[in-house]
């Protein structure tokens, strides 16, 4: 049964930094193809969280991070054979992990042309007051689930309740949804333990809410706070907007694919 449609779809290089809007993907078990492969450690972070984030740095959340061969790290190149000679799949080969470098660029318009160059963690150093270092893996650097889904009309809905607009991209998600029912905008918040395929092969199953946190609060073009948002949802709907998944079927997905129970 179709139940919805991908509006976007997102990754995000580098943990916290702003995220770039993909037409394509490739979603594995440990999440998108590029996603999180990227962050920021302070050696000062506890060792159950020892990212550098928005949190700690509100305007991190406006540095753009983007991969210099985008189009390349959006699909394995033998993506297509591991499905026609295995069933239902093996795992396809990325690229070495020289080749995903990123640029970063400040508010202030500063470019980095290699997070990893010693320059960029050097000069956020003498910003924050913090000993930092970049760290890479292809398996992604996740706070909770590697797949995240998050709906246009829960967007909206929570704009109307609160008389603002609501930029869905707060919400950080992988795959943003609209929904064919009209009249529950928070449906994926009846999805827990149900299965959703998107496209020709990607299947998830839906796992858990998301319970959220600050990082929700600041504007996504400002960084200014919007401490309403986070304790309106507290009070309101349980702390939770949105949703993740775990994925059991990998596969492509595309901007514009149905959204089918499963």
């Amino acid at each position: 049964m179709k139940v919805g449609t991908i509006d976007s779809v997102w990754r995000y290089p580098v943990k916290d930094m702003r995220g770039e809007e993909v037409p394509h993907i490739y979603t594995a078990y440990t999440g998108l193809m590029g996603d999180r492969n990227f962050g920021v450690v302070a050696a000062d972070g506890s060792p159950g969280h020892p990212w550098h984030t928005g949190r700690n740095q509100e305007e991190f959340l406006l540095y753009n991070a983007c991969y210099q061969a985008s189009e390349d790290l959006l699909l394995p190149l033998n993506l297509d054979a591991t499905y026609s000679e295995w069933e239902p799949g093996i795992d396809p080969i990325y690229p070495d992990a020289d080749a995903f470098k990123v640029t970063v660029e400040t508010p202030e318009g500063v470019i980095y042309e290699d997070i990893e160059n010693s320059t960029f963690i050097e000069d956020l150093e003498k910003i924050t007051g913090r000993s930092l270092r970049v760290h890479m893996t292809h398996r992604g650097q996740f706070d909770a689930r590697p797949v995240s889904l998050f709906s246009l009309s829960a967007a909206a809905r929570l704009g109307e309740e609160l008389g603002m607009t609501m930029d869905k991209r707060r919400f950080r998600a992988n795959f943003y949804v609209e929904w064919d029912d009209p009249d529950d905008p928070f449906f994926e918040q009846s999805l827990i333990g149900k299965t959703l395929k998107i496209g020709d092969y990607l299947e998830m199953m839906i796992v858990e809410r998301d319970e959220r946190c600050m990082m929700i609060t600041p504007d996504p073009d400002t960084a200014e706070p919007t401490q309403k948002l986070l304790s309106h949802l507290a009070r309101k709907h349980g702390g939770n907007a949105g949703v993740f998944g775990a994925v059991i079927n990998r596969g492509r997905v595309n901007k514009g694919d149905h959204v089918y129970l499963a």
